[in-house]
């Protein structure tokens, strides 16, 4: 026999589905389990019936026709289990389908009845039902247990089939020891005494009656019981048992049995009795008599009390409540709501009291109960606040939920948004109350809503959480989405948690750090180039030192081994700044003069110039004090802009390096300037303490203006 199969989440509710068909049996486990049941199966009635015994189901679902024991067998076993007798039944059937059948499964104990085919709606909204019912009665059947009144059920046969705890406890046995025995015998009744054998016929024909009448308790005490029987009903109307609540008034029977003994015996109880006790005349509202507990509770001295009326202990906006009237029953005691009275110290106390009809000298009169209940008013006000702080800390909880600086919503599986905070309604342009009640496509047709309607239609399928990054092509922005469910009185998915985040500044520091990434893998690639074009720089500077010792004497190679010698240098150069490339920039700054710089420049410049058949003409101003600069990198800057000049000058053109001093912004300067015939005006200004900056300015007199300004510095 294969075992019963067990869901593998861990939902509160388990259903046991029984089917001899293993198509249904997946078909309905399926069901329940999108629903966020667990599910518990078997293949036949012995089956189930063994399994529900270990696991106890908190619902049933059976098949009607079934090998070994079909499901109306079943049911009867379950309502047999008094383990199982409560677990609500639910039975389908595709072959069955006449009324007799359906009466048949009432009979014996199913909650309800489905046909197959079935909708798939209507069976998860039956299991919820009858489990919700369920949850009910099992309350109902708490609240009975721990009810002071004695409380029991028995057949039309007048056989004990339930008792309460208090039941129990005035009987002295145990509820499996009383069940099945006879009312009568449990109780220790005479069933023809008082005609209560009679009465208790009435419940069979459905009507219900009152009784009171003494019983033995398991302390051997005779106790005056109020009993009220009500029939027990079926399905369909038919009686099958009787309901029975039981309250001991033993109290007030001898209260009321004293008062009618004597007089004396009466004063005696009166006084003694712990609660305040009074009698007043009905018609002045005078009081007539009052205990001693009740001088001690409100104050006042029994002389003081003669003379006052109920008025006088009243609240003044309270109504009269002592003189409320039982219309049904001028017989019966009047249990009034707790209502406010002042003492003698015009102190508050609240109060219940049960009133009853008397003649006292005379004269028609109440007898009235007191009971303080301030201590418990307080208590009921002290639970008021503690109500009012959980409103406050809902109220604190929807600032806190507005004060998050990015959109969350609160939506259901079909994208209805139950729920948003501020950040959402400023990104929607909304107010909260137009976007409650929109799917989450109808907030825009941009990012991050339409991906948001997406990963809802996914996790309504899956039932994960799901979180994921989208790109807003129209404004640009990156968005991080994350959704995941949320549990909701007890139920499983029935709301997500929507949580969108503008992650653009991240992503354009991500791309930064890549690009930075990027930059320093070619300054790796340009510093192994670097190295090794040293080699063949180092062998050409061989070559030029030999080529000098070898045509020492020959003075005209001067020019151009001083040109070589230069380049050499500031390729060696070159290749020194490549290798660095990528690290920190440590210049060495070094006072040198501005003089010597241009002629240096120059002098590398002349090839150039002699090709391009380009003059180069120095005007350095006398006296220029020396700068703190990089002599290389500055060299570099005076060379590319002469070269630049040279390239855009005409054949027998002049191009004019100038340096002077000059004064701006408080400051001195030395301001250089390379002009040369070509179209528009490059200007390069330099400051010793930030390094070069290149600017374009339009065209100036039809030629070209480029000028490097440089402060000088001691």
């Amino acid at each position: 026999m294969r075992r019963g199969h067990i869901s593998s989440g861990h939902e509160d509710c388990s259903v046991l589905i029984v089917n001899d068909l293993p198509d249904q049996l997946l078909l309905m486990g399926n069901l329940l389990r999108k629903a966020g049941y667990s599910v518990l199966t078997a293949e036949d009635g012995l089956q189930a019936l063994e399994l529900a015994k270990q696991r106890h189901p908190d619902l049933v679902i059976s098949d009607v026709s079934m090998p070994h024991m079909n499901g109306l067998e079943f049911c009867q076993q379950l309502r047999a289990d008094s383990d199982l007798r409560s677990v609500p039944v639910l039975l389908v059937s595709a072959q069955q389908k006449d009324t007799e059948s359906v009466v048949a499964g009432l009979g014996a104990g199913a909650d309800d009845y489905l046909e197959v085919p079935f909708d798939a709606t209507r069976l998860v909204a039956k299991v919820a039902r009858l489990l919700e019912r369920s949850r009910l009665e099992a309350n109902y059947r708490d609240l009975v247990e721990q009810a002071s009144d004695l409380i029991f059920t028995q057949d039309l046969a007048e056989r004990l089939t339930s008792i309460n705890a208090a039941c129990a406890r005035f009987l002295g046995s145990t509820p499996k020891e009383a069940i099945g025995e006879s009312f009568w015998t449990v109780f220790g009744i005479i069933p023809e005494g008082n005609g209560f054998a009679d009465r208790l016929s009435q419940s069979n024909n459905g009507s219900e009656f009152r009784h009171q009448f003494i019983a033995r308790s398991a302390a051997g005490e005779d106790r005056w019981l109020d009993l009220i029987v009500s029939p027990i009903k079926d399905k369909l109307g038919d009686p099958i048992g009787f309901r029975g609540v039981a309250r001991d008034i033993t109290e007030r029977k001898n209260f009321e049995e004293a008062l009618r003994d004597s007089e004396a015996r009466y004063k005696l109880l009166f006084e003694a009795t712990p609660q305040p006790i009074w009698v007043y005349n009905e018609e002045t509202l005078g009081f007539l008599a009052v205990n001693e507990a009740a001088t001690k509770t409100y104050g006042y001295s029994k002389d003081e009390f003669l003379a006052m009326t109920i008025d006088g202990i009243r609240a003044k906006d309270d109504i009269p409540a002592l003189i409320i009237k039982n219309v049904a029953d001028a017989n019966e005691l009047i249990l009034s709501s707790p209502w406010r009275h002042e003492t003698r110290d015009k102190r508050t106390i609240y109060v219940e009291m049960a009133s009853h009809p008397v003649v006292f000298d005379g004269k028609n009169s109440k007898l009235v109960i007191v009971n303080d209940v301030t201590e418990r008013k307080l208590l009921d006000e002290k639970q008021q606040r503690l109500h009012t702080s959980l409103q406050q800390s809902a109220m604190e909880w929807r600032q806190t939920f507005n004060a998050i600086d990015f959109p969350v919503l609160i939506v259901d599986l079909n994208g209805v948004v139950k729920r948003s905070n501020e950040a959402a309604e400023q990104i929607v342009g909304l107010e909260a109350e137009h976007i409650v009640g929109q799917t989450v496509a109808e907030l825009g047709p941009t990012q991050p809503w339409t991906k948001a309607s997406e990963l809802i239609e996914i996790i309504r399928k899956n039932q994960l959480p799901v979180s994921e990054e989208v790109k807003d092509d129209m404004t640009g922005k990156t968005w991080a989405i994350t959704l995941y469910l949320v549990n909701e009185f007890g139920s499983v998915g029935e709301r997500a948690i929507l949580i969108t985040q503008d992650m653009t500044k991240r992503a354009e520091l991500e791309a930064s750090l890549r690009q930075s990434e990027m930059m320093s893998l070619l300054g790796s690639l340009v510093a192994g180039v670097a190295h090794e074009v040293r080699n063949p720089l180092f062998g050409i500077s061989s070559i030029l030192d030999a080529f000098e010792t070898r045509f020492a004497d020959r003075t005209e190679y001067l020019r151009y081994t001083d040109v070589l010698r230069d380049e050499v240098g500031r390729l060696t150069v070159l290749m020194e700044e490549l290798l660095e490339y990528g690290k920190p920039y440590k210049g060495d700054l070094y006072l040198i003069s501005i003089e010597e710089m241009v002629a240096r420049s120059i002098r590398a410049c002349l090839p150039a110039a002699e090709v391009g058949k380009v003059t180069l003409v120095s005007n350095v101003e006398e006296g220029l004090p020396k700068v703190r600069i990089d002599r290389r990198r500055l060299s570099k800057v005076f060379v590319n802009l002469i070269e630049n000049a040279i390239q855009h000058s005409e054949s027998d053109g002049v191009v004019n390096i100038e340096a002077k001093q000059t004064v701006e912004g408080k400051q001195e300067w030395i301001q250089c300037t390379i002009r040369d015939k070509g179209p528009g005006t490059l200007l390069l200004k330099t400051s010793g303490r930030h390094g070069p900056g290149v600017g374009y300015r339009p065209k100036n007199h039809g030629g070209t203006r480029r000028q490097v300004n440089r402060r000088q510095q001691s």
